[in-house]
């Protein structure tokens, strides 16, 4: 076990802030804590987070991804034996500070990376990005992925397999009742509920699931299609305008009744009663980045049956069943899938059993292990 004095940090995004990164860490922590409570950690947080601390945790909000992050990283890791850099693109972006950064964090014990995207040139707007990608991953000593894909991706850039480990994403385990979720909502308590949640964005493929529930009413007339999202705070011009797309497709496809889009935010505590509520999940998207889905891993953890694109992000679905993976744009195959869970009882039910089996190999319990087991080595 990690001796008592063991000082553990994370330099990482950190609620309240709305961002997936902040979640996934606040997910590791907990569960860190339940496994070991003497475990000191710190969390070296971006400005948005807030000052926080008791006997297990203390949230430094000290940086900001628009100014020289290094410094203050650098500063508030001295004396700790292991630093975690939750890394995102988005976030610590592909300039020199990042390498700056952890060339500052010699002094410490183990420096650990998890890649949380990872994106191969050929698919992305940057032709240096494999270079930033390759000088990160041999600055640490350690690198945790999620996914096959990005695995492979840091193979064939040269880093050595020893410095490699995949480790999936987390999976928060929801029991909540359907029945009590939908009456919290104040969604139809009868009927068959449709659900795509988080901000909506085009690459997410709403009008393909809008040209299915137009075929699936024809069979199964009281099902609905549950959009529980709005924009994000600060849209972007193509956001809005993608938006308003929607809304004139569901009245021009005459689905008023049976799309039920409240457009408003959902919070963090809010999102499991809104998964339970749902009968199938759906993700219909279209994307290159080779990440995993954090809401992929709420929908599973709610035991609901997923409906995916066959891309990258949501590969991991084949540890469920590849029958749930459908061709991208193919709305006939969303319809073609829903029908059968609807309809096939046997079906219906193999599928939740697998479900099950994953999210509790992958529940944040067992993740939190395998990263012990990693800060122990």
């Amino acid at each position: 076990m990690l001796k008592k004095d063991c000082k553990l940090a994370y330099i990482s995004t950190y609620s309240p802030q709305p961002c997936g990164i902040a979640t996934y860490t606040e997910y590791l922590i907990n569960g860190l804590m339940k496994l070991k409570k003497d475990l000191s950690i710190r969390v070296i947080a971006e400005s948005k987070a807030e000052h926080y601390k008791n006997n297990f945790i203390e949230v430094l909000p000290v940086w900001n991804r628009f100014n020289d992050y290094s410094k203050p990283i650098i500063k508030y890791s001295k004396g700790f034996d292991i630093i975690h850099l939750q890394h995102e693109f988005g976030i610590f972006q592909f300039d020199n500070r990042i390498i700056k950064m952890l060339n500052g964090l010699n002094e410490v014990g183990k420096k650990i990376v998890t890649f949380h995207c990872i994106k191969p040139k050929q698919f992305a707007d940057l032709p240096t990005i494999e270079a930033h990608i390759k000088a990160v991953a041999n600055l640490a000593d350690l690198n945790i992925v999620h996914l096959p894909a990005q695995q492979a991706v840091l193979t064939r850039l040269g880093i050595e397999q020893k410095k490699i480990k995949l480790i999936p994403h987390g999976t928060e385990l929801i029991n909540i009742d359907k029945k009590i979720a939908r009456e919290k909502l104040n969604l139809p308590i009868a009927g068959k509920i449709l659900l795509m949640f988080g901000f909506v964005k085009a690459h997410k493929g709403y009008e393909i699931v809008l040209d299915s529930l137009r075929e699936i009413i024809k069979y199964f007339p009281n099902t609905y299609f549950f959009i529980a999202g709005t924009l994000p705070s600060k849209p972007k011009k193509a956001e809005i305008k993608y938006l308003n797309y929607l809304k004139r497709r569901i009245n021009a496809l005459h689905l008023t009744k049976q799309v039920i889009f409240p457009n408003k935010f959902f919070s963090n505590q809010d999102v499991p009663y809104v998964i339970a509520a749902a009968d199938i999940v759906l993700f219909p998207y279209y994307e290159q980045d080779f990440s995993a889905s954090g809401a992929f891993h709420l929908s599973i953890g709610a035991k609901k049956p997923v409906i995916a694109s066959r891309i990258p992000k949501f590969e991991e679905l084949g540890n469920i069943s590849e029958e749930l993976l459908v061709l991208p744009h193919n709305h006939r195959q969303i319809t073609a899938l829903v029908k059968r869970l609807f309809e096939d009882t046997e079906f219906l039910n193999y599928i939740i059993k697998k479900t099950d089996s994953y999210r509790k190999k992958t529940s944040w319990q067992n993740i939190a292990k395998k990263h012990l087991e990693i800060y122990l080595a």
